[in-house]
């Protein structure tokens, strides 16, 4: 059914777009000196060390077409390595491997879609090439303020799968899309001493899935020092629009978004590695997408818990 793959691409999509934000509160710290230290914030992860990064994504998206509303919505773990291979000049290079992937999504009522790579056999067809990706690796650099400047060995791994979902798969983790998406989890740092009641502001922009422009703007501020940890909490915009120039997935092939959005959030910072121990994250987007002529009102709403702990 043509809607219901639109809209399984457009659950995919922002799957992979979430950013790091949250909506409770941020730890309380009485204590004035902890107020009064600076700390420096920036990625700072050393050459031999391993992370694991765990995400959990609940998420419903509405659409309406034809005078009928439908809802897709989806529950999806996924899991990545990071093994720090170098630093140099600022630059940090991790080879990161796709890990465990679970994924349960129900399309509007009429086409369920699993997905378990503990048990890929037993999930649906759309879903199985990504099989193909499940312990694979590419390497990524990333500078000090957690911006991605480049990705290698992405692009090689999805070519290898070929077929229509190996196109799904290009646009949806192609090396554009990854380093927007890496972006909004990692580009969080001011990269400079602050205490607690600074802010600074980052700004992402970029193509999403080969389909659309992204631009985001998220104020962070340091909200508490907790030992270790440094408590950020960010609000940011989204607008996502028409992708400009060649390209695109063909399955919305001349298809418009004028979407907006906001999120809000709280992430648990260790001081010294840079590394994000928890984020949690709301986000809520809505606009219309138009699809040969068609307006298609949507809302996308998510909650994204991503915990990262060393090895």
């Amino acid at each position: 059914m043509k809607y219901s793959m639109t809209t399984g691409l457009l659950s995919l999509l922002f799957l992979i777009h979430g950013t790091a934000s949250a909506d409770e509160p941020a730890l309380k710290n009485d204590n004035p000196l902890s107020r009064q230290k600076e700390v420096l914030l920036k990625f700072n992860l050393q050459p031999g060390d391993k992370y694991h990064f765990s995400s959990v994504t609940k998420q419903n998206i509405v659409q309406e077409a034809m005078g009928q509303q439908m809802t897709t919505t989806q529950d999806i773990v996924a899991d990545y390595i990071y093994d720090i291979q170098a630093v140099q000049n600022g630059m940090t290079t991790i080879n990161v491997t796709f890990g465990s992937i679970k994924m349960d999504m129900d399309v509007a009522g009429m086409q369920k879609l699993t997905y378990d790579s503990d048990n890929p056999d037993g999930g649906t067809e759309e879903l199985k090439a990504m099989s193909n990706m499940v312990g694979k690796s590419f390497l990524m650099e990333i500078n000090e303020e957690g911006s991605v400047e480049k990705i290698e060995g992405l692009a090689e791994i999805i070519s290898s799968i070929g077929g229509q979902q190996a196109e799904l798969l290009k646009q949806s983790f192609g090396d554009s899309s990854m380093i927007q998406n890496m972006n909004q989890v990692t580009n969080i740092y001011p990269n400079k001493k602050v205490r607690v009641g600074d802010k600074w502001m980052k700004k992402f922009s970029g193509p999403v899935a080969g389909i659309m422009q992204s631009e985001a703007t998220s104020d962070f501020s340091l909200s508490d020092i907790e030992g270790d940890l440094a408590i950020l909490e960010m609000n940011g915009e989204m607008d996502f629009s028409k992708l400009e120039g060649g390209g695109g997935n063909p399955m919305l092939q001349g298809a418009e978004f004028k979407l907006k959005g906001t999120q809000t959030g709280t992430l648990e910072v260790d001081i010294k590695s840079g590394l994000p121990l928890q984020t949690k994250l709301k986000q809520a987007i809505s606009g219309n997408l138009e699809v040969q002529g068609m307006q298609i009102p949507m809302t996308i709403t998510s909650d994204i818990t991503i915990t990262g702990k060393k090895l």
